[in-house]
């Protein structure tokens, strides 16, 4: 009587199978664990190059630099020029762009709901946090090619200089339509068929904005 080989018997493929299945599990895990702190460090350096570009305008008034020329020194421009706020300084992660221990602008990390998930955004303003001076949105999960547009130059532009807080008090802005000219400061072009999307992103900035402002006229009366 001959005896069945382990290679031929049922058990094999299923050995066999969960032997290469936590070898290739191993294999990534491997090349996660090696590629981990690149990755992080990538994000970590595109995060900064927003925050640079969204004061560099700024800088370039003052430093004697030209917007490329800053942008392009990272990350000597963001070392000399953008000092993180030690955590819970402020009321939302914070950014002081200084020339010359001159308060020039802020950044702030902001965030709000849309329609499908969290919208975060770095929005620059003067210091008295009254005026922005630049918008970036850095993450959100809108819809590809309706609400996701929030993120383009088009509709970001609007909000450079606009005026977000008046006499104390957050000014209430107003959608239009996107093919109708603005007639009045506080009107923004809408993204077509995302006015729920475009309306989250003006809550978040009304809502935010109101925030980090009372917290340093707050300090400011201490």
């Amino acid at each position: 009587m001959s005896s069945t080989s382990f290679r031929d018997s049922a058990l094999y493929p299923v050995v066999f199978m969960l032997v290469v299945s936590v070898a290739f599990v191993g294999v990534l895990a491997a090349m996660f664990r090696f590629s981990e702190q690149k990755i992080e460090a990538y994000k970590r350096e595109q995060y900064e190059r927003m925050i640079l570009a969204l004061c560099a305008d700024s800088l370039a008034a003052v430093s004697g630099q030209s917007v490329d020329e800053i942008i392009a020194s990272y990350p000597d421009s963001y070392n000399n020029f953008v000092k993180p706020m030690d955590e819970g300084s402020q009321p939302r992660r914070a950014y002081a762009v200084n020339h010359q221990e001159r308060l020039l602008a802020w950044v702030f990390d902001i965030g709000g709901k849309g329609l499908w998930g969290s919208i975060r955004a770095l929005v620059a303003t003067t210091p008295e946090a009254d005026r922005i001076i630049a918008l970036a949105i850095y993450e959100q999960m809108e819809t590809p090619g309706l609400g996701a547009r929030i993120g383009e130059p088009k509709f970001l532009g609007q909000f450079r200089r606009k005026l977000v807080i008046q006499e104390g008090k957050a000014v209430d802005f107003e959608l239009i339509p996107e093919d109708q000219s603005p007639t009045a400061d506080n009107q923004v072009n809408q993204v077509t068929g995302a006015t729920i999307t475009s309306n989250s992103v003006l809550k978040m900035l009304r809502e935010e904005i109101s925030l980090i402002h009372a917290s340093l006229k707050q300090e400011e009366e201490r």
